[in-house]
């Protein structure tokens, strides 16, 4: 593995993902988010890094006590919907509003979830889902590094080295 600290990235922060993620990232089912756009050129498998690494380096740095694992888990399951939002069809002509029920869906089907986690997928989209409000601090760190990831790369400004990580 190449040293992510050289790119920049906190080995603290990788290694809790690794830790706290390690059946997700290993999950063959999980590694479809590769095939597919999110933001720009940017893959909904390297989306969901950005928002997992991101979640935690928020929640590291918390003055409150968070869930470090449910963070992790929720914030690489929260795109888990599994198929390509740009194609047009009437399935997909409502993807912002939609796609978090579908993500939390397959990711109940694949993972064991706990509520918090499923409350992340489910709510990740606030504000664009006004009913769905992030209650638990967990959920808000998520709803707010997937804005801050989102932003980033739809502006282009935010790239991904493959290096961090190899599953």
């Amino acid at each position: 593995m190449v040293d992510i600290v050289k790119l920049g990235y906190d080995k603290i922060i990788v290694d809790m993902l690794y830790e706290y993620g390690a059946d997700i990232l290993g999950s063959s089912l999980f590694n479809k988010e590769r095939q597919f756009i999110q933001h720009g050129d940017t893959t909904t498998f390297d989306h969901s890094l950005c928002v997992a690494y991101i979640s935690l380096w928020l929640a590291v740095r918390s003055k409150h006590k968070v869930d470090l694992r449910s963070v992790t888990r929720g914030a690489l399951l929260h795109d888990y919907f599994l198929y390509d939002w740009h194609e047009k069809n009437e399935y997909h002509n409502l993807h912002g509003f939609t796609h978090a029920l579908k993500s939390l869906a397959n990711a109940k089907r694949d993972f064991d979830l706990n509520r918090v986690e499923e409350e992340i997928i489910y709510c990740h989209m606030f504000p664009l889902n006004l009913t769905r409000v992030p209650r638990s601090r967990e959920a808000r760190i998520v709803c707010i590094a997937d804005k801050l990831c989102a932003g980033a790369e739809t502006l282009s400004i935010l790239h991904y080295n493959p290096a961090m990580v190899q599953v």
